[in-house]
């Protein structure tokens, strides 16, 4: 398919390839068109790039480029472009499930039509992949939960979840890196500090990294 572009203010451009459910291949297009040397850095007037979830936010000079010439330079670099496979790090995430009598993580298997055992088992049985860190500083887009638990966000998001929180939205899950306004059930917490601005690294995750979820009680 073609991307789809969306204008944001007036020197920035939404490129979205998103067709329906997340869809890694072209995640991994997207990881090569934006990394250190690829192709879209490289093009005259292109400032940062910023990576979504199957979409890649392109910051422009306007006075170097027009709108237009960008999206021709965008569809060409999109059409030329191969998947890159990132081996990143395996990721172990020890969590505490909240497995107390009216927690989010008994809401959410009360919706799934599980016992709370079944979605802890669910939840910890895959390795997820990072899609992209966003929303803010250190949050990892994890890709590759079960069907069988997503659940749609809470229509009024809390004005604040602990750093720390494990938490499904929709078909996603995700580590909560800091205190922050949130619409996401929470099924527990973890020590791991996912954001440091003091280390060498501040993010703990990158792109194409894997995780896995332990179940800190059966450890």
């Amino acid at each position: 398919m073609q991307p789809r572009y969306h204008l944001c203010g007036a020197s920035a451009l939404m490129m979205d390839v998103s067709d329906g459910p997340f869809d890694l291949t072209k995640q991994e297009r997207l990881w090569a068109l934006s990394a250190p040397g690829g192709d879209l850095v490289q093009v005259h007037g292109v400032r940062s790039l910023v990576l979504g979830v199957n979409n890649l936010l392109v910051m422009f000079d306007s006075d170097q480029i027009a709108t237009k010439a960008l999206g021709d330079a965008l569809d060409a670099a999109w059409a030329s472009s191969h998947a890159r496979s990132m081996a990143g790090q395996l990721v172990e995430v020890p969590v505490r499930y909240d497995r107390t009598s009216g927690s989010e993580l008994e809401g959410l298997a009360a919706h799934a039509g599980l016992g709370v055992a079944e979605v802890v088992r669910l939840h910890t049985s895959v390795d997820y992949c990072v899609a992209c860190i966003g929303s803010v500083p250190g949050f990892p887009y994890l890709v590759g939960l079960p069907d069988a638990l997503a659940m749609p966000r809470h229509a009024t998001p809390r004005p604040r979840v602990p750093k720390g929180a494990v938490a499904i939205g929709g078909a996603q899950t995700g580590i909560i890196p800091m205190d922050m306004p949130s619409g996401w059930h929470v099924l527990g917490s973890t020590d791991l500090a996912l954001f440091d601005p003091l280390r060498p690294k501040p993010c703990l995750l990158s792109p194409g990294d894997r995780v896995r979820f332990i179940d800190a009680e059966a450890v």
